[in-house]
This record gives C-alpha cells, sequence and structure tokens, in this order.
C-alpha cells in the first residue's frame, strides 16, 4: 500500500479515537451503577473512576498521536514502531478484555449492540493496523 494511503488511515484512524471517546461519554452505563459502586469501599470507588479517565486519556493520546504525528508512525523508524506496538498493543487488549465483560445483556437494544459491535471490530482493525506498521512493514 503506497505510504500517503497509510497516512491518511493513520489520520482517519486519528480522528475516529475521538469519535469513539466523545461516543464513550454518551454510552448506557450498566444497571444500578450508582448503588453498586457506592456499595464499594472508597478507594475501589476511586479506582473505578480513575481507570475510566485513563482509558479516555489513553483514546485522547492514540488520536492526537495519530493526528499530528501521521507520516513519522508510517515511517517506520524504531520509535515509529515502539509507538504504533503500544497503540496496537493497548486495542489489542480491549479487543481480549471486551468478551470478558459480559456487556451483552446490559445493551438496552439493537442499536447499542451493533455499536458494541462496531467497537469490537474497531478494536481488531486498530490492532491489526498499528501492529502491523509496527512490525509487518
Amino acid at each position: 500500500m503506497p505510504e500517503t494511503l497509510w497516512i491518511w488511515g493513520v489520520r482517519v484512524a486519528g480522528a475516529l479515537h475521538f469519535i469513539t471517546l466523545a461516543m464513550a461519554l454518551r454510552t448506557p452505563i450498566p444497571p444500578d451503577w450508582e448503588k453498586n459502586l457506592a456499595a464499594l469501599p472508597e478507594s475501589h470507588r476511586r479506582f473505578a473512576v480513575a481507570q475510566n479517565f485513563f482509558i479516555g486519556a489513553t483514546m485522547a493520546f492514540c488520536g492526537a498521536v495519530s493526528l499530528i504525528f501521521a507520516p513519522e508512525l508510517v515511517s517506520g523508524t524504531m520509535m515509529a514502531r515502539v509507538v504504533c506496538a503500544g497503540i496496537a498493543l493497548w486495542w489489542g487488549g480491549r479487543l481480549a478484555i471486551l468478551p470478558w465483560l459480559r456487556v451483552w445483556p446490559d445493551l438496552p437494544g439493537n442499536g447499542w449492540r451493533c455499536g458494541f459491535l462496531l467497537l469490537v471490530f474497531e478494536c481488531a482493525a486498530y490492532a491489526i493496523a498499528y501492529g502491523w506498521l509496527a512490525f509487518g512493514r
């Protein structure tokens, strides 16, 4: 694939990171979230909130790097490969964890289920594409 196409693909992926982040802010919260969270010790509640924040921060970082440094990520330098490997690892990890979460029964309709499947596809696509930039070129 021509390098210019890879650069545009990485830029599109960068924009999609931010769209995914925006959509994540509108996803349904599991039933009784506040009640269940309140039953946890304070440190566990803070951990849950911090983890959600850092998931969002990681998505924003990956999106910003992909938008701003797309030519560098495609260049094949060692640093580019390391950054792409990190992005691929993060999305591959999400892909592995999503089935374990067992959210399917809590999704309130077909639209949410399609969105979840789209997220699974997105995780796989990013893991493969950034993995290719890290290891396959």
